[in-house]
């Protein structure tokens, strides 16, 4: 049954809140899965180590020692400080920390409008607004400053008085932009939003003179006073340059990376948006249409953070947030916090459903996290780094991070996730078309070790036996992709495939146990090809080279088909 009881102290309604937290905080539980986690410990390493921060790349032999405003660092010495103490773990409780800090911020905001007995269900959709920024970022703070600076320009909205007011009021703001200049470079958010509500309250003194109350010169000074504090950085306006290339590079970027791709409808993930935007928009008209007036700052604010998060998924969090907040303002002016929370019963179903068959499954179906798929070629190439150590190394983007944590200095990064390396998409992306155009690029770029991950594609390949009889096979993209002229294969695990460019000498080649290949290998052994023995010499450089790897267990397989050889092959 639903809570009935008006009484908000029953046990009735205490149980359901508590459900509704709970909900609320299982929406947000994802795995920590952002790989970008390892250059942020990266960096915070380089702060506790020098004692200052780092103002060029040292991660990189693509961009070693360029310029590079690290505008995250306050929130990267936090990272590293949690990571040093509890480890990934560390990171999961932290993410929760954060974004859960938001709950009584929002439950805040809904008291403001009377709504205390609606947060069993408010609470969840809340957290389905969250749910964009469910992994761990530093945009996780930003966050959770939107939402206090969200919750007092409310509360003075809803007041009548004028914020901020007094010099406090004012010096406050200062500190509270200054602290989120350092943390992340979301203030953009916060100043549009302090523009809007300012200019929502001087257009509604235009159009409803009656009944707008006269704020002072409190809002039109909030966002001089919020620019102000946020230039307590160590980069200075530097900071604003950053913001504009970013959003020069937004469509650019749209095309590689998912985060800044618009969000799509066939995207269960995208959904609760999808819901925020038709009803949030549909509530503040039927508002309008009741008392002939509503909150131009909710109107400034939704339109603007509609069409941003339309254009890049990025921006979903902030507008469904504002969204959820501005539909209970309207709710409860349309129909009242009672039969609001008669309807809530409805909602908070549909809340638990959708995270029950769209959501948790997919939580639980994580397996492999924070670029980690890279570890055992990471372990690999730190245990061989005095014959491979300082060779130009090409690596995938998201495994960047890890890779600069796990071998720097040994070993330096092609790319990794940092704004610097935005330019990198386009072409990486084009050099990926072919092999002809890949080994160009590789040549350009002079590649002597590369890196990918293993995509399990197929493709057919003519093979000529020693009576010269011609058979199609079919084996690993990669071996089309990477020529053995030109390429050897020094390590495959379930993950990854490394080579290096012929020309230095290396040790522990694969010429015959190749991921994805084996299949192969057992017909030339059956057809007296291959003999057993080198097949298990190289069995066992596999196992020594992959020691400690994740596996999909090929290996092992094979090995106790080579074990009954030649019992298997076909009479």
């Amino acid at each position: 049954m639903f809570p009935t009881d008006p009484d908000s102290n029953s046990l009735s309604a205490r149980l359901w809140l508590a459900a509704g937290v709970m909900a609320a905080l299982g929406a947000i539980a994802m795995p920590v899965l952002n790989p970008d986690l390892y250059w942020h410990l990266s960096a915070g390493k380089y702060i506790k180590e020098f004692l200052r921060l780092p103002s060029a790349d040292f991660l990189s032999w693509t961009e070693q020692g360029a310029p590079w405003t690290d505008f995250e660092w306050l929130a990267q010495v936090i990272y590293y400080g949690v990571y040093s103490l509890a480890g990934k773990t560390g990171f999961f409780a932290l993410k929760m920390a954060v974004l859960s800090a938001t709950f009584p911020v929002f439950y805040a905001i809904l008291s403001l409008n009377g709504l205390k007995r609606a947060a069993f269900f408010a609470l969840p959709v809340w957290a389905l607004a969250l749910m964009a920024n469910s992994d761990l970022r530093p945009e996780n703070f930003s966050v959770l400053f939107f939402s206090v600076l969200l919750w007092r320009l409310e509360a003075a909205r809803l007041s009548g008085k004028t914020w901020p007011a007094s010099p406090g009021a004012f010096a406050r703001l200062v500190l509270f932009f200054a602290l989120w200049a350092n943390m992340h470079a979301g203030i953009s958010y916060g100043l549009l939003l302090l523009f809007f509500y300012a200019a929502g309250g001087w257009a509604e003194r235009k159009l409803w003179p009656s009944g707008a109350q006269r704020p002072g010169w409190g809002p039109a000074l909030a966002v001089p006073a919020a620019v102000a504090g946020s230039l307590f950085n160590p980069w200075g306006f530097k900071l604003y340059f950053i913001l504009l290339q970013h959003a020069a590079q937004s469509g650019s970027m749209a095309r590689y990376l998912a985060e800044w791709a618009p969000p799509s409808l066939a995207n269960p993930w995208a959904w609760p948006f999808m819901a925020f935007l038709l009803v949030s928009f549909f509530l503040l008209l039927k508002r309008f249409l009741k008392e002939r007036s509503l909150p131009l700052a909710h109107l400034f604010t939704l339109g603007w953070l509609a069409f941003e998060a339309s254009r890049h998924a990025r921006h979903i969090v902030f507008f469904s947030m504002a969204a959820a907040v501005y539909s209970f303002d309207a709710a409860s002016r349309l129909w009242g916090p009672d039969a609001l929370r008669r309807w809530g019963r409805y909602v908070f179903s549909l809340a638990l459903v959708y995270l029950s068959l769209l959501v948790w499954p997919r939580y639980l179906s994580f397996k492999v996290n924070l670029g980690e798929e890279a570890a055992g070629a990471a372990s690999y190439l730190k245990a061989n780094a005095r014959e491979l150590g300082g060779r130009k190394l090409y690596n995938p983007w998201t495994w960047g991070g890890y890779l600069g944590w796990a071998l720097n200095p040994e070993f330096q990064v092609f790319t990794d996730g940092r704004y610097i390396f935005h330019k990198y998409l386009e072409p990486v992306s084009a050099a990926m078309a072919d092999q002809d155009t890949w080994e160009k690029f590789a040549a350009e770029r002079g590649f002597e070790l590369a890196l990918f991950r293993r995509d399990y594609q197929m493709l057919p390949f003519e093979q000529v036996s020693r009576k010269g009889e011609k058979t199609t096979v079919l084996r690993p993209t990669y071996l089309l992709f990477m020529p053995e002229k030109k390429w050897a294969l020094v390590y495959w695990d379930a993950f990854s495939v490394l080579f290096a460019r012929r020309g230095k000498p290396v040790t522990g080649e694969f010429k015959i146990i190749r991921g994805g290949d084996l299949e192969n290998v057992k017909r030339a052994l059956c057809s007296g090809e291959l003999t057993r023995k080198a097949a298990g010499a190289e069995l066992a450089l596999y196992y020594r080279a992959a020691a400690g790897a994740r596996s999909t267990k090929e290996a092992d397989r094979f090995r106790s088909w080579l074990e009954g050889f030649p019992a298997a092959c076909p009479r």
